[in-house]
């Protein structure tokens, strides 16, 4: 599940993963088991007019009271700090506080605490921290991003910018070198998986933690460096083969996964919209 709200409540769920931006710990009631949590995975057009009309994210300005701005990407925005990796389990979190105050307090300040920190786990308190369990946050390694397949005109427009950009850059690096285009593939070069994360990593105002945003910059670079290798040394023959034995590949994933049912609750879901309009 993908999401970004102002509270997340996670009630009775089992075995899901929760990519999600909330400036409030998430909430766990109920029976939840086998629950993950890791930061919000995507982008879409139209995020940030979304985030500005519900509050979740405001336009930065200067000390002058101009709203800054990019050319390319649009009007700069704040978000509050993401407390994804904070969840709260209710029912053990009434029972320390039930113990707590059957317990002698004490008015001394818990050493080192700072209420309100971002992104710092809770305070520990003598002898109780085991009462309220983490539960598991995704790792930086297993961490993926959700893609969403529609690409506005306005993005289209931005994307063909970019590539123009990267293209005289690349014009400029060969003619400071040696002249010499063999094996030199054009600017723009990536799938549509590397403009998305592209898009997480430069227009979310979410921004990743680091050792997250270096895993997806990474994963990038790698299908970048894929996608050179396909155009420069297969024929456009062996790319077909390639792109066919790929498709019979994920085909079969599908199947085995049991994944194939979300496949085909969507193709249903864009049929019936299909027919209302």
């Amino acid at each position: 599940i993908t999401s970004a709200a102002r509270r997340v409540l996670v009630s009775n769920c089992y075995d899901v993963t929760h990519n999600i931006f909330t400036p409030s710990p998430p909430l766990l009631v109920g029976d939840n088991r086998n629950c993950q949590f890791a930061p919000y995975n995507t982008y879409y057009d139209g995020l940030r007019e979304d985030l500005l009309a519900t509050g979740l994210a405001a336009v930065l300005v200067s000390p002058d009271n101009i709203v800054l701005s990019d050319p390319i990407y649009g009007p700069a925005l704040q978000c509050a700090s993401n407390k994804w990796k904070q969840p709260v389990e209710l029912a053990k979190l009434s029972d320390l506080l039930q113990a707590q105050s059957i317990a002698p307090r004490s008015t001394s300040p818990i050493p080192g605490s700072s209420p309100g920190a971002d992104d710092k786990a809770f305070s520990k308190t003598g002898g109780t921290d085991d009462a309220v369990k983490i539960p598991t946050l995704v790792p930086a390694s297993e961490f993926q991003v959700l893609f969403v397949p529609y690409v506005s005109e306005t993005t289209k427009e931005r994307r063909r910018r970019q590539e123009a950009n990267a293209d005289d850059q690349t014009v400029l690096t060969i003619g400071s070198e040696d002249n010499s285009t063999s094996g030199v593939p054009k600017g723009g070069i990536g799938s549509k998986y590397c403009h998305n994360l592209e898009d997480i990593l430069q227009l979310s105002p979410f921004r990743l933690p680091k050792e997250y945003e270096t895993r997806a910059s990474n994963k990038m670079e790698r299908m970048k460096s894929l996608q050179r290798l396909i155009h420069t040394d297969l024929t456009p023959e062996q790319q077909l083969k390639l792109e066919e034995d790929l498709n019979s590949g994920f085909r079969d994933w599908l199947v085995t996964s049991g994944n194939l049912r979300q496949v085909l609750d969507l193709v249903h879901l864009e049929r019936k919209e299909g027919r209302v309009r």
